[in-house]
């Protein structure tokens, strides 16, 4: 194999690997302008439909007046990247669907894990084309946002017909906003954990192969679990699980030449992945309690 190359030189050999690593660095660096931009037209998009202007917007308006912006204040060189954000018109109706049928799916996630009222309607468009239409209303239980707000939420609507009410949040909602107020230092921790996650599961070949390298070291468990935001509870499991088979996914990370595998062998990583399992088991073991019909609170204003 390249036996052409055999009497060649030694510098010749390190010529060729600069190159090579130059060009590795090239690839990465296009692609992660390209997802850079890819995101960017989404969020363009999302507020062209928020704001429901016409799709060619985003090329006629939005796009130059940014470069425009990003040119008198940064610098040409910082306004040309902004010309690879693609922001077509049928390019933003294509991301409005996306956008549509995530969140469509969603609200199935969602309504899937509660128990929801439903009403039904029937609607006409100006052509007179009969349409159902179809509410939906459930509880979620991560309902702080809407039940804290003082002057749009429920509280201000309470507090309006009766001034002197005593609002206290329920036990539930404050555990939520314990798990999600992390600290940035551990939130980035989980944010990693989870995408350690997502690069296992989202190939059935790898999770193939990794339940197979658990199987080989006979653990306990062959398999990561998903995590989903909406049911907050879910990160107890989800990272106790990445926890006890922490060898195996540094392991396997390696075989992958994944730069994350040495976080699993770092100790100040450990310690502090650690605390999260255990923090987010307590708060998993309270919401437990606190839905058993039996347990008794006890709550005291305090001045």
């Amino acid at each position: 194999m390249h036996s052409e190359h055999v009497h060649k030189s030694e510098e010749f050999f390190k010529r060729k690997l600069e190159e090579f690593d130059n060009q590795t660095k090239s690839l990465k660096k296009l692609v992660s302008v390209s997802s850079n931009a890819l995101l960017a037209s989404y969020k363009v998009s999302y507020r062209i439909a928020k704001c429901k202007k016409p799709h060619n917007i985003g090329e006629t308006l939005v796009l130059p007046a940014a470069i425009d912006m990003v040119e008198a204040m940064f610098g040409e060189s910082y306004a040309k990247q902004l010309q690879q954000i693609p922001l077509a018109d049928n390019t933003v109706a294509r991301r409005i669907d996306d956008i549509s049928e995530d969140l469509c799916d969603q609200l199935v996630s969602r309504l899937r894990n509660c128990k929801f009222a439903i009403q039904v309607d029937e609607g006409a468009d100006i052509n007179k084309n009969a349409h159902l239409i179809a509410y939906v209303r459930y509880a979620e239980e991560n309902g702080a946002q809407s039940m804290s707000g003082n002057k749009s939420g429920l509280q201000a609507l309470v507090k309006n017909r009766a001034p002197e009410i005593i609002w206290t949040h329920c036990m539930l909602h404050r555990s939520a906003l314990v798990s999600k107020n992390m600290s940035p230092e551990l939130n980035d921790i989980f944010a990693q954990i989870t995408k350690v996650i997502n690069y296992i599961k989202h190939s059935p070949l790898r999770a193939k192969f990794f339940a197979k390298l658990c199987e080989d070291m006979d653990s306990k468990y062959t398999s990561l679990l998903y995590y989903c935001e909406v049911r907050w509870l879910s990160r107890a499991k989800v990272i106790r699980r990445v926890f006890e088979l922490k060898d195996q996914v540094a392991d396997f990370l390696d075989e992958n030449d994944i730069e994350d595998a040495k976080l699993f062998r770092d100790d100040d990583f450990i310690v502090k992945f650690a605390y999260l399992v255990d923090i987010f088991g307590k708060l998993s073991i309270l919401n437990n309690q606190c839905r058993d019909h039996n347990y008794i609170y006890s709550l005291k204003r305090t001045k």
